[in-house]
């Protein structure tokens, strides 16, 4: 397999313009999960900073957001480039900085960026990196204090593997050591790849539905469906490894009778939403009344590893009122 690295370095624009870092946007959403191998190049190169008298870098969640989207666009869209050419997230022609501006980290500082593809582990990342002098002289860059990783795989790619890592020289809020959580990102975190499985936050979950209403209940589960005509969904960002499941608690709680053509679909959808597996189907008639079940559902090893949607989806005709109630939800070895 064909291995490349691209190097991208931005300044400040004009001393003029200092004042505007200390007014930077809100964060945008927060990386939800690391897998071991950024957190292997992040030990890796703050080892190797160490070694040259320099800081480690804290990890940002918000620059990671960035670097991680960077490269499922390389990879999804099938090209190698700091110049976004076609995205999910960002406008044809976005630059490492527009990128990183448009998920919070909006300040006029040292910002860059080393890429790389076809590099499995991160000691591999890491070594090509240090053996080319401008990579190299971004990892040793003193002035950065935070970094954004973003490994994603694509077995129908290119180049399967792509690396995207992200520097800054402003602290932002959601920066932390690695292993931490930021101040800013407070409350519980479930396992490989699902953040706040038992439905305690509004914040983690995307939450759609026909009628404006809140899915996420103060009670702790999520509710979907309980009304006429309805279209509801619940979704999340998800990458799991090979040998995973998905585990959840479900309740069905039919009103007059079992309206069989209310459902609710177990999806996997990539960033446009299309649907690229469909896990499981549930009628009415398929659970017990007003009991909560755990179910189980293999994840297909062909989407392990890549960026994808774990998404809920219930529809409720216009006759009956289902409502399906939702929590628990968890990835776990095969047995």
């Amino acid at each position: 397999m064909m291995r490349f690295l691209l190097r991208w370095l931005a300044v400040p624009l004009v001393a003029l313009l200092a004042a505007v870092a200390a007014f930077p946007a809100a964060p945008g959403a927060a990386a939800s999960t690391y897998d071991g191998e950024e957190l292997e190049v992040l030990r890796l190169i703050n080892e190797y900073r160490q070694q040259n008298g320099l800081e480690p870098l804290l990890l940002s969640d918000t620059l990671s957001v960035a670097a991680e989207r960077h490269s499922e666009d390389m990879a999804r869209y099938g090209f190698f480039a700091h110049d976004t050419y076609a995205s999910s997230y960002y406008p044809a022609g976005s630059e490492p900085w527009d990128r990183m501006a448009a998920e919070g980290y909006d300040y006029n500082t040292y910002r860059g960026e080393n890429i790389a593809v076809g590099y499995d582990t991160a000691a591999e990342a890491f070594e090509a990196w240090r053996d080319s002098p401008s990579h190299n002289a971004a990892m040793l860059d003193g002035r950065y204090r935070v970094v954004g990783i973003g490994r994603v795989y694509d077995p129908g790619s290119a180049y399967g593997w792509y690396w995207t890592t992200d520097f800054g020289a402003v602290v932002d809020p959601s920066a932390h050591e690695p292993g931490d959580e930021p101040g800013r990102r407070a409350g519980p975190r479930d396992r490989a790849g699902i953040e706040d499985g038992g439905m305690e936050r509004q914040d983690v979950w995307r939450q759609r539905a026909k009628d404006g209403a809140r899915l996420i209940l103060r009670a702790g589960y999520a509710r979907l469906g309980e009304y006429g005509n309805g279209r509801d969904e619940l979704s999340q960002r998800l990458r799991y490894g090979r040998g995973e499941r998905l585990v959840f608690r479900l309740r069905v709680i039919p009103r007059g009778g079992l309206p069989d053509g209310d459902r609710l679909a177990v999806l996997l959808t990539d960033g446009e939403g299309r649907v690229l597996a469909r896990l499981a189907r549930y009628a009415p008639s398929d659970l017990p009344a007003d009991r909560w079940v755990r179910r189980s559902l293999r994840l297909p090893e062909g989407l392990a590893g890549r960026n994808l949607r774990l998404s809920f989806r219930a529809v409720t005709d216009g006759e009956r009122l289902t409502a399906f109630h939702l929590d628990g939800v968890r990835l776990r070895p095969v047995p």
